[in-house]
Order: structure tokens, then sequence, then C-alpha cells
């Protein structure tokens, strides 16, 4: 009868070790990336909610200036600084695109008065053909609504479309896919300066 070394076990069981350890080190790292990944989703979509929020903050206060910056030609434009200011860099430069700023009238919250892309500051009056979304308006109360950005009138923040690309592409996606973000915040518009009449430009 044979009787194995203790060297040879030894040899045996540092092998059974080395194999065990690869076999749960590629889930254990799958696991960790995935966990990173959602995580930095969850994160980007917590940061772009929260800058949406400051752009509606700043857009109801018919604030002249941001940043030393006249508003004065383009609320949007200033809007669209104040979420890139709070979005971490996540729309930095022409990434501001994705930013919309939108007023409603109380009469129609579903067609805008008035939609902006806040990255050029462009807007464009009454895009549906609507009745309802046509200015002037009058409210069910009375109240003429002659701009699209009058106390009382509804203004939209919103990030649509923002893409977001995993960290490490999954085997069932194609390279580079990811996720598409998107994020929005709505107020009431308030009131203007002491003696101002008339909005500034949207």
């Amino acid at each position: 009868m044979r009787v194995r070394s203790k060297s040879v076990c030894r040899a045996g069981e540092r092998g059974n070790m080395i194999a065990e350890s690869a076999l749960t080190f590629l889930p254990l790292m799958a696991m960790l990336f995935g966990l990173m990944d959602v995580s930095f989703v969850v994160f980007v979509q917590s940061t772009l909610t929260s800058a949406t929020r400051e752009g509606a903050r700043f857009a109801i206060t018919y604030s002249p200036t941001y940043n030393s910056a006249s508003c004065a030609s383009s609320q949007a434009a200033c809007i669209a600084q104040v979420v890139q200011n709070n979005a971490m860099g996540f729309l930095s430069g022409t990434k501001a695109n994705y930013i919309t700023v939108k007023y409603y009238t109380a009469n129609d919250l579903t067609n805008p008065a008035d939609s902006c892309n806040a990255g050029t500051g462009t807007c464009t009056l009454n895009p549906a053909a609507v009745s309802t979304a046509s200015l002037p308006q009058t409210l069910s109360n009375g109240k003429v609504v002659s701009f699209a950005n009058q106390p009382g009138n509804i203004v939209e923040v919103s990030i649509a479309g923002y893409p977001w690309n995993w960290i490490v592409p999954l085997p069932t996606f194609s390279a580079g896919s990811g996720v598409t973000l998107g994020a929005a915040s709505m107020d009431v518009m308030g009131g203007l300066a002491v003696g101002v009449t008339t909005p500034p430009a949207p």
C-alpha cells in the first residue's frame, strides 16, 4: 500500500485553492462592476434631477443677471447656465442642448405656449397648432395671458435624452450601448419686480 507524502497533498491543495479563487474571482468582479455601474447611473440621475430643480427655482424669480451675465435677452440661456452649474460637469459645453425650458398657461398644461432650447437660447412661440396654446388667451377667471413667461404661468425645466454608457458593457449589449436619462421640474412663475409690467424675453 502506497502512502502519499504530505508535500504532494499540500501541492494538490494549493492547486485547488488557485482554481477555486479563479472561479470565484470572475463572478465577484462582475458583481462589483455591476454594482458600481448601477450606483453611478443612480448618482447621475439624482444630479440631473437636482439641477433641473435649481433651474426651475431660478426661472420663477425673473432675475436680470446670473453670475454677472445679463439675462435680459434670453432667460432660457441663464436657466441653462444654472442647470449646468448644478450638474457637476455632466452637462458642460454642447450638452446644454439637452436642456429645454417650456412655459405653460393654466388653460393648457399639455401644449407649451413657448418652448426654448436652453443651450442655444432660441425659443419657438406656440409650437403646437392648438388654440389653447396660442397667445394671447383668456383664462377661466378672466385674466388675459399675453406672455409665455407671465406671472402665474408654469415653467418646466427638463433634461431629455441624456445618454449614459456603462463602464463595463455586458455581453448581451452591443459595445457602447447604455441608458438614456432624463429629469424635469416645474414651478409657478413668481411676481415681477416692483415697477416692471412686462416679463423679460423667455
